[in-house]
C-alpha cells in the first residue's frame, strides 16, 4: 500500500521542555518545508540525511528558530521523505508550527500512522510495529529488553522460518496434485509427519512462553486481601516505601481500592490494597467489599494476609474459601509478628499445604525484604528470558499460534488416515495464513486499525 498524502504531528508529549519535535512524512514533505523554512543553506534532496538551522516562518513572519533533520526516502523510519522540526519546547510553539505545516499541504496524522506507513512500506513487519508501542510504554528493564528483541525482528524471523518450511512441503504436495494420474510422490509422508510434529513443537514453545512474556510486558497485578485490620494498608505502604494508604486502628478504614506500582529488579507489580472482606450491613463498606471481589477476579497474584496476634475466625475461613475458588497463585502472610502470637499456624498450613507461609511485621518492616524476594521469584518463575530466547507477549500472538497449532493437528490427522493431498494442503495453507496474519503478510483492515489506534499520535 502506498500513501500519496503527507502527514504531520507533534511527536513529543505535551508540556514545557527544552525542545519539542514536529514530524512530517510523505511525498510533499520537501515542497512544504521549503515554503515555510528560511535558513542560510537551501534544502537539498540527496541520498544522505541532512541537518539545517534556520527559522520557520509564515508569510515571512518568524514563528520560531528551529533545527530541521531530513531523512530522505527510502532511508527513513516510514520509508518516505521524513522531516523532523526541533523547536523550542512549549505547547503553543509546537502547535503553531504544526498549524503552518497543515496550512501548506500536510494533514494531521492519525494515531500510529507513522509506524503504520513504516509497515506498509516494508520497513518493519506487524510484530515489530507492535514492539514499537511496547517499547514506548516499557516501565521496567525486562519490558524494554523483550520489546527491543522483538523490534529487532527475532520473533518474526523465527516465524518466517517456520512458514518457509511449511511452504516447501505445501508446494511439493501441490505438485503431486498436478501429477495425480501418474501417482508420483515428491515428498515422503514420513518427512511430512516429521516436519509437522517439529513445527507444532516450535509453535507450542511460543505458547508456553506467553505467561513470562506477558509478565515482562505488563507486569503482575497483585492484590492484598484479608479481613479488616490485619495490616493490608501498612503492607502496601511498606512495599512502596511511602504513606500511600491511610492506616488506623479502626477496622474498615480502607473503603475503596488503593493502587500503586512497584518495580522489583526490572519486574513491574501493580499492587492493590483492598477493603477487608467480611459480611457487613454498612452500605459503604459493602461497596468496598464488592470492589475487592472485582479486583480479585482480574488479579494475577494474591497476597493473603492474616493477623498473627489474633485467632483465625469465620471471616478468615470465608476469605480462604473465596481465594481457593479462584485457583490463582497465593502468597500467605502472617502479619504483626511484633505482637504476641495467637494464630493457629497448624490450621493455616492445613488450608495451604503447598504454600510457604511468610511471617512479617508490615508496621515495623520486619522481613518485608524477604517478601520482596519471594515476589521476584514469582515473577521470574520459569526463568528470566535469556539472550536468544524469543517470547510472545500479546494475546493476539498467542491466539494466532494456537489457531495454527490446531490446523497443523488436523493436517497430521489427515496424514495418519492416508487422506488425499487436498485435505493436508488445505490445513497447512490455513496455518500459513494464520501465521501470516500474525506478522502482517495477510492481515485485515480491522486488525490494523485495532493495533495502530492504540499508538500515540506522532509515532
Amino acid at each position: 500500500m502506498k500513501c500519496n498524502d503527507t502527514i504531520a504531528a507533534i511527536s513529543t508529549p505535551p508540556g514545557e521542555g527544552g525542545i519539542a519535535v514536529v514530524r512530517m512524512s510523505g511525498t510533499s514533505s520537501l515542497s512544504i518545508i521549503r515554503k515555510v523554512f528560511r535558513g542560510k543553506n537551501p534544502i537539498q534532496k540527496n541520498s544522505k540525511g541532512q541537518v539545517y538551522h534556520g527559522w520557520i516562518v509564515e508569510k515571512d513572519e518568524p514563528i520560531d528558530e528551529v533545527v530541521l533533520t531530513l531523512f530522505h526516502s527510502p532511508h527513513s523510519y516510514t520509508g518516505e521523505d521524513v522531516i523532523e522540526v526541533s523547536c523550542h519546547g512549549g505547547l503553543f510553539i509546537s502547535r503553531r508550527i504544526l498549524e503552518v505545516l497543515i496550512q501548506y499541504g500536510a494533514r494531521p496524522a492519525e494515531p500510529g500512522e507513522f509506524t503504520q506507513r513504516a509497515f506498509f512500506n516494508g520497513k518493519m513487519d506487524l510484530t515489530q510495529a507492535e514492539a514499537v508501542a511496547d517499547l514506548i510504554r516499557a516501565k521496567t528493564e525486562s519490558a524494554r529488553r523483550v520489546a527491543i528483541y522483538e523490534l529487532e525482528g527475532h520473533l518474526s524471523g523465527r516465524l518466517q522460518k517456520i512458514r518457509e518450511d511449511l511452504i516447501k512441503i505445501c508446494s511439493l504436495l501441490e505438485v503431486e496434485l498436478d501429477f495425480g494420474e501418474e501417482d508420483i510422490m515428491f515428498v515422503s509422508r514420513k518427512e511430512i509427519k516429521h516436519l509437522l510434529i517439529k513445527t507444532r513443537g516450535e509453535l507450542q514453545h511460543f505458547v508456553d512462553s506467553y505467561r513470562r512474556g506477558k509478565v515482562c510486558r505488563e507486569g503482575i497485578r497483585m492484590v492484598i486481601a484479608g479481613r479488616p485490620n490485619v495490616g493490608k494498608s501498612s503492607l502496601l505502604n511498606g512495599l512502596v516505601e511511602r504513606e500511600r494508604a491511610i492506616v488506623t486502628e479502626i477496622p474498615g478504614t480502607t473503603r475503596d481500592t488503593v493502587e500503586d506500582v512497584l518495580d522489583i529488579e526490572g519486574f513491574l507489580f501493580t499492587v492493590t490494597d483492598t477493603a477487608g472482606i467480611r459480611e457487613t450491613q454498612d452500605p459503604i463498606e459493602r461497596e468496598g467489599v464488592r470492589r475487592t471481589e472485582k479486583v480479585l477476579d482480574i488479579s494475577d497474584l494474591v497476597l493473603l494476609v492474616f493477623d498473627g496476634s489474633e485467632s483465625l475466625n469465620r471471616e478468615d475461613e470465608m476469605i480462604v474459601r473465596r481465594v481457593k475458588e479462584m485457583r490463582k497463585p497465593v502468597i500467605v502472610l502472617i502479619n504483626k509478628i511484633d505482637l504476641k502470637q495467637q494464630i493457629n499456624i497448624h490450621k493455616l498450613k492445613k488450608w495451604f499445604p503447598d504454600e510457604e507461609v511468610l511471617r512479617i511485621s508490615a508496621l515495623k518492616k520486619e522481613h518485608v525484604s524477604r517478601l520482596v524476594q519471594t515476589l521476584k521469584g514469582t515473577a521470574i518463575s520459569g526463568g528470566i528470558p535469556h539472550e536468544g530466547e524469543v517470547l510472545i507477549t500479546r494475546a493476539r500472538h498467542k491466539n494466532c499460534i494456537l489457531h495454527a497449532i490446531e490446523l497443523i493437528k488436523k493436517a497430521e490427522a489427515s496424514l495418519r488416515k492416508s487422506m488425499s493431498q487436498e485435505f493436508i494442503v488445505m490445513d497447512i495453507r490455513g496455518a500459513l495464513d494464520v501465521l501470516g496474519e500474525m506478522i502482517g503478510k495477510t492481515v485485515t483492515d480491522d486488525i490494523l486499525n485495532q493495533i495502530f489506534s492504540d499508538f500515540c499520535v506522532g509515532k
